[in-house]
């Protein structure tokens, strides 16, 4: 009796638990694989679509461009305006500048996603660099590496947000196919589970921010060597509640706060497994060897960029004040404080906290002197 106790007992208790898991949410696992867009079938309203689905997945755009300060939240602001007001910007020299209307926002956008550092918005720039160079990854190389077709979608997107009337061409057939995740086909499906830390890092942009599979980022703290800094339950917690534990020299808010809502239990565990396995990062030994001395005028300009902001050489830069006949005005004692604490005295007409205040620093005192005897020596 004892025995088909039991027996009733275990039947019951298995209906049970199959009853209550009819009554859950099905899952269905994804394994489909990722689709082709053909981009010869690709009108503009195609185009505007994919360009969407790329700035919030692929191109990786939301990490940084959203209301946490890291870069201004292009899904919020009035771009119509935001646009005009950067083409119109003193401070912007690029391809688009003076310009106005769709065609000149096309050229602004696309200058801004291969060459970042051409012109960065006040105040969003790296960390130490006055606004001179910004944060943001090349788009079109690794980790992001978008193909042309995919820069044209994410413009498209962008000049629709803002209002205007895409001026991009649209692909032909000879154009490389884009792949996109497969459509949802109802239901909850859920992600594909990535059994790589490569492919996680892929997937969630983590090079976009941290110097990983030779991306150079520096927006976040680098990892190599991690392993020896943290163990294992340290950097899932990193990971999953990045605001518990700020690295020095590092902002809070700056990393998403969800990733342990979307990384699964195995991920994470990979993630964590890969980056404890970091090492330490092998100084290049041509990164060791100083940059020789320069021993000549032209040299030394050459090699602080002086050219870039000022009219020399025949440059015709100007967001720096000309400097012929500067020996006129100035003593050389004069102009050497100029150049190496460049805020003490701001030129009528430019702006503070322009030029680089660390030439101090970066320059031998016998490349300052050919700059400031060059200097001296300009004709008006």
């Amino acid at each position: 009796m004892t025995f088909l106790r039991v027996i009733g007992f275990s039947i019951a208790l298995l209906l049970f638990y199959m009853g209550i898991a009819h009554m859950l949410p099905q899952v269905i696992p994804d394994t489909s694989e990722p689709v082709e867009v053909s981009t010869d079938s690709l009108d503009m309203d195609g185009m505007i679509a994919l360009g969407e689905s790329i700035f919030k997945g692929k191109g990786t755009c939301t990490l940084c461009h959203n209301g946490m300060g890291r870069a201004p939240d292009i899904l919020v602001l009035d771009m119509g305006k935001v646009f005009s007001e950067r083409l119109a910007d003193p401070q912007y020299k690029g391809v688009a500048a003076g310009k106005e209307g769709a065609k000149a926002v096309e050229e602004y956008i696309h200058e801004s996603m291969i060459e970042p550092s051409a012109y960065v918005v006040s105040g969003f720039g790296k960390k130490g660099t006055n606004d001179t160079e910004s944060p943001m990854p090349t788009v079109n190389k690794p980790p992001i590496e978008l193909s042309a077709v995919e820069m044209n979608a994410v413009t498209a997107f962008l000049q629709d947000l803002a209002g205007l009337e895409p001026t991009v061409p649209l692909p032909s057939a000879e154009d490389t196919p884009v792949t996109e995740a497969p459509k949802d086909g109802g239901g909850d499906v859920a992600a594909p589970l990535l059994t790589s830390a490569e492919d996680i890092i892929d997937e969630y942009g983590c090079a976009a921010c941290h110097d990983l599979n030779g991306s150079e980022a520096d927006l976040g703290p680098p990892l190599n060597g991690i392993g020896k800094r943290m163990d294992r339950a340290k950097v899932i917690e990193a990971v999953i509640d990045p605001n518990a534990t700020i690295a020095e020299g590092y902002e809070p808010d700056i990393m998403p706060g969800d990733f342990g809502e979307q990384l699964r239990g195995s991920e994470l565990l990979l993630l964590a497994d890969y980056l404890l396995s970091l090492p330490e990062k092998v100084a290049n030994p041509d990164d060791s060897e100083e940059e020789p001395l320069a021993t000549t005028a032209a040299d030394a300009i050459d090699k602080f960029g002086c050219a870039g902001c000022h009219d020399l050489e025949g440059s015709g830069a100007d967001v720096g004040p000309k400097l012929n006949g500067i020996g006129k005005r100035m003593t050389a004692d004069e102009v050497k404080t100029a150049i190496t604490d460049p805020n003490d005295t701001i030129a009528q007409g430019f702006d503070a906290d322009i030029m680089p205040d660390d030439f101090a620093d970066q320059m031998d005192e016998s490349e300052l002197g050919l700059i400031v005897d060059y200097l001296m020596n300009l004709p008006e």
